[in-house]
């Protein structure tokens, strides 16, 4: 009987072979599987659209992109209204819902928000601040549209999280006001008797939300419960919430869709009639996000030949000083180098602490710095065009804005100065490192960013946004820097992410103007 040879190992050379072919084989699976999961989203994405003209205008108080459907139904027009760091892009899933039940739709970008280049009022603990400005904002852009429009009826507002208050108080002042919709509320102003009609939607992770959305609800009826509508005195109050869902998944759900629909146009609550109109792209979007970054591994696998780099070691004592050392003072830097960029704030404060933490640390590993070669470049080339050309157009056509215009380009410009040493620099340190030093160098950049932006409230702490895109950044972005990186190109690997973290914060922060 013929024997199969065997490797050292003890496997047979065969099963060698087989096993190594399919490595080979991966890359070119995971582009095929990666390159259909795109391909599904964007069709699903697109088709959302379809039956929806989608036009988008510069009026004078804002940026506003319309959703007209091709049969207009009896009721609102519906003025739509983002929360707190967010667009109109991030509303565009109730948009269409709303659209192809019949409804025209307006929403429109807040000041230094999304497309909206004027920056906000730094007095965000003042009703007579921010909270004004954008109130003027609102009752202003909403009287625009109806004229842009010819729209003479009555208007609905809806608004998410920060939204929700500004919507209330400028429907105090605004006439025809059909109905509001606050989901994911928290407002002072909502009254035992104002507004007429109220809907509240929080998520079911939002406890603290819920608890709010039911007390406004007792104002008309102390005994009433979550899921219920109370109707008294002329007025008409409903509060429920989306399962398995949080604050910004609340956008998406599909129990959110139905009450908004049903709750604006007038229908009975809880009925199904208008499911076929519900618009479903929050799955779909995250497809497509995933699979443009899972693309990248096939696509740095090809374009980047694998080079081998001898790196010495780091330490667990230079781990130790290269992770602590920068944090006194990168905050200190943060806190006592107020310099705004372009007259807005917060900006400089983080370019002080990036840089001074990233220089730092370049200081400290310059035993371990990689010689700088041709694949350096090719890998910041390629990390910076899939970044801001693939994951960053998905991200801004479909789910919020992520492209700097105007003054943000600046803003990113001078950023970069600062995020290029630190991503550099902390290439270097994790590059071949275990999970938990990866985890522990980026939570103590956290807690120290968190830390410098709650001692320097107002001008430095309007910028907390940071914090979760710096998280999605590393989640996002720092996966595909490991790929890059793994190919022997650390410091350019670091050069392309310093380019996209400046891109990232850039586009996505709020601008307040320097006080």
């Amino acid at each position: 009987m013929r024997q199969i040879p065997e490797t050292h190992d003890g496997r047979s050379t065969a099963g060698a072979v087989s096993a190594n072919g399919l490595h080979r084989l991966m890359p070119l699976i995971l582009a095929l599987l990666s390159l259909t999961g795109l391909g599904m989203s964007v069709w699903q994405l697109e088709m959302a659209r379809a039956g929806v003209e989608i036009v988008r205008k510069d009026l004078p108080d804002g940026p506003v992109t319309y959703y007209l459907p091709q049969q207009t139904a009896d009721g609102p027009l519906v003025v739509v209204a983002h929360g707190f760091a967010g667009s109109r892009q991030m509303m565009e899933a109730l948009s269409l819902t709303l659209a192809k039940s019949g409804l025209r739709v307006a929403a429109f970008d807040f000041i230094g928000h999304g497309r909206n280049l004027a920056p906000l009022s730094p007095r965000v603990t003042e009703l007579d601040g921010t909270t004004q400005q954008l109130v003027e904002q609102t009752s202003a852009i909403t009287g625009g549209i109806r004229n842009d429009l010819g729209h003479e009826g009555a208007v609905a507002l809806l608004g998410h999280s920060m939204a929700t208050d500004i919507i209330v108080r400028a429907a105090q002042d605004m006439p025809d006001v059909a109905s509001i919709v606050a989901i994911s509320m928290y407002s002072d102003a909502v009254t035992d008797s104002f507004p007429a009609r109220l809907l509240v939607v929080s998520g079911e992770w939002e406890p603290r939300l819920r608890e709010i959305a039911v007390e406004k609800l007792r104002l008309l009826d102390p005994s009433a419960e979550e899921g219920s509508t109370v109707r008294q005195n002329g007025l008409e109050r409903r509060v429920v919430f989306a399962p398995l869902v949080e604050h910004v998944g609340v956008l998406y759900s599909p129990t959110s869709l139905l009450e908004v629909r049903n709750w604006i146009l007038g229908e009975p609550a809880g009925t199904g009639s208008g499911k076929n109109t519900l618009t479903r792209t929050g799955p779909w979007i995250l497809l497509g996000l995933a699979c443009v970054t899972a693309l990248f591994f096939p696509i740095s696998k090809w374009a980047l030949p694998r080079r081998e780099v001898e790196r010495k070691p780091v330490t667990r004592r230079l781990f130790v000083q290269a992770a602590l050392l920068p944090l006194p003072l990168a905050v200190t830097a943060a806190l006592f180098v107020p310099v705004p960029i372009a007259g807005l704030a917060g900006f400089g404060q983080i370019t002080a602490f990036f840089l001074v933490w990233g220089c730092i640390q370049l200081f400290l590993l310059r035993r371990h710095l990689p010689k700088v070669t041709g694949q350096d470049l090719a890998a910041a080339l390629l990390l910076a065009a899939w970044g801001l050309g693939g994951f960053a157009f998905i991200m801004d056509t479909y789910a919020a804005a992520f492209v700097p215009s105007g003054v943000r380009v600046i803003v990113m410009c001078v950023l970069a100065l600062g995020t290029l040493p630190f991503m550099v620099a902390e290439r270097v340190l994790v590059q071949n490192a275990p999970v938990w030093r990866r985890i522990t160098v980026r939570l103590i950049v956290l807690v120290a960013l968190g830390s410098a932006m709650s001692f320097g409230a107002g001008q430095f702490g309007v910028a907390f946004t940071v914090l979760p895109v710096l998280l999605l950044f590393w989640l996002v972005y720092g996966t595909m820097g490991h790929f890059a990186a793994g190919r022997g190109a650390v410091f350019g690997t670091g050069i392309g992410l310093g380019v996209c973290l400046a891109w990232a914060i850039a586009a996505s922060t709020p601008m307040f103007s320097a006080a």
